[in-house]
């Protein structure tokens, strides 16, 4: 049954059932029902033609149909009710959509047969079966012409701080917010900044810019106004896409040097994406700087690099850039902020690059601080070869007593020698009253502490 917004009247079965017959008759429901079709009316634009199992459609003045672009990433319709008060629409992606009555200007009942197209037909509408034209392939935004392995002189550091994507829907009583999906993915980039240096001394490189996203959530927008300090309609202006896009490319894609990323796998993967978006509103210059090859050099790779030579093995150690970062004793207050992790990045590339520099450390041979000599046994004790070597043993004790007496001349109790040497109290007592001590020259002479 097609039913269109007219004067309400009341009828009965029969009358319903010649409603069927007479699709002129303008009725309104007054019950729940399920539709397959509703046109929205929308002012001053093209209304939106919901049909189910379908995508929406935008309604063209000559009645074709074509795909509504607000809802491309909605999918198709998965249901139309109508609860007496309101229109419930469906997606198969996205959050349901309440309409008031005064908002639709047509709907039907009828099954979608036999085809979609003869169904749309019958009310006019006709879908192109043309097919579109073939857009015009984007070329590859910023290529890696090599991956360097070791610091450069003159380079960029970038850093980026990202959104997730919201789509806000709801009623007059409550605000729904859902992740939602656009080119493939559920983030977008929020914060964009880099800083040039020469030698690890900053140049006049410094760029710093916030994109103005409205599928962020409000406090994404509250954050980079406290940020920049800038009033909302400045704001907004300086976080077209657009805008830092072509600032980019000018402030430091132009200068043609190394970029330095802590890890370029999403940095460099948004960056791209964002420039082949945005690629056919470029210039001709701006398209040739996009389309130029360029040398990164990935400093949480090159860490990871060095733990690998140092472990004699090949193995993956995500490093957090902070975590690194307080190894060197250095402390971010604004972590997970771009412009302050730029300048993280490299105060520890700093400390990197003079940690290299130092003349390697070898391990030593570990040793015992009192290398005590081994038990002998019976049979050795008998070997007068054995018992003719105390030399060892003479060192190990002279030491050991050099020890005592040091530790006593700084006013350690005798409990205290005991304890940092190992040795009992009545073995301190004997040491430092009754022992003597060897000269260089071999012979013996009373010790000091038992004069």
């Amino acid at each position: 049954m097609i039913i269109e917004k007219g004067k309400a009247c009341h009828l009965s079965v029969q009358a319903l059932w010649s409603a069927v017959e007479r699709p002129k008759w303008r009725v309104v429901i007054t019950m729940s029902a399920t539709l397959t079709m509703l046109e929205r009316q929308i002012p001053d634009n093209l209304n939106c033609l919901f049909l189910l199992n379908h995508p929406v459609y935008q309604i063209r003045s000559d009645k074709r149909l074509t795909p509504a672009n607000e809802y491309q990433d909605a999918g198709n319709v998965t249901a139309i009710e109508f609860d007496d008060q309101r229109y419930h629409v469906c997606f198969a992606h996205r959050p349901e959509l309440l309409l008031p009555a005064k908002k639709i200007c047509r709907y039907s009942e009828a099954a979608i047969q036999p085809s979609a197209d003869e169904f749309l037909r019958s009310f006019g509408f006709h879908i192109p079966t043309s097919a579109p034209e073939p857009t015009k392939s984007v070329p590859s935004m910023l290529p890696l012409s090599g991956q360097l392995d070791q610091i450069p002189d003159q380079y960029v550091i970038l850093d980026c701080e990202f959104g997730t994507l919201f789509r806000r829907s709801g009623s007059s009583n409550a605000i729904n917010w859902q992740v939602f999906k656009t080119l493939g993915l559920k983030t977008s980039l929020f914060q964009l900044s880099a800083i040039g240096f020469d030698r690890h001394q900053q140049t006049t490189t410094f760029f710093n810019r916030y994109f103005d996203n409205p599928n962020f959530l409000p406090e994404k927008k509250l954050t980079g106004l406290a940020e920049t300090g800038l009033t909302i309609t400045a704001y907004e202006r300086q976080g077209l896409p657009l805008k830092i896009c072509q600032a980019f490319i000018t402030q430091v894609l132009q200068l043609n040097v190394p970029l330095v990323f802590w890890d370029q796998t999403q940095d460099l993967k948004y960056l791209r994406r964002l420039l082949a978006f945005y690629y056919p509103k470029l210039s001709a210059s701006e398209r040739a700087i996009v389309q130029a090859p360029i040398q990164i050099f990935d400093a949480q790779a090159y860490t990871n690099a060095l733990i690998n030579h140092g472990n004699h093995r090949v193995s993956a150690h995500g490093l957090p850039l902070n975590g690194l970062a307080a190894l060197f004793n250095i402390s971010n207050p604004h972590q997970h902020n771009a412009i302050w992790d730029v300048q993280t990045i490299e105060l520890v590339l700093r400390h990197l690059d003079n940690q290299l520099k130092q003349p390697v450390q070898q391990t030593v041979q570990p040793a015992p601080l009192f290398a005590s000599a081994p038990a002998l046994t019976s049979h050795q004790a008998r070997t007068p070869g054995h018992a003719l070597t105390p030399a060892p043993q003479r060192t190990s004790r002279d030491a050991k007593y050099a020890l005592v007496r040091k530790l006593h001349a700084r006013g350690k109790t005798y409990r205290e020698i005991a304890a940092a040497t190992g040795i009992s109290i009545s073995g301190v007592n004997y040491i430092l009253k009754k022992a003597v001590a060897v000269s260089p020259n071999h012979g013996v002479v009373p010790s000091p502490e038992s004069v």
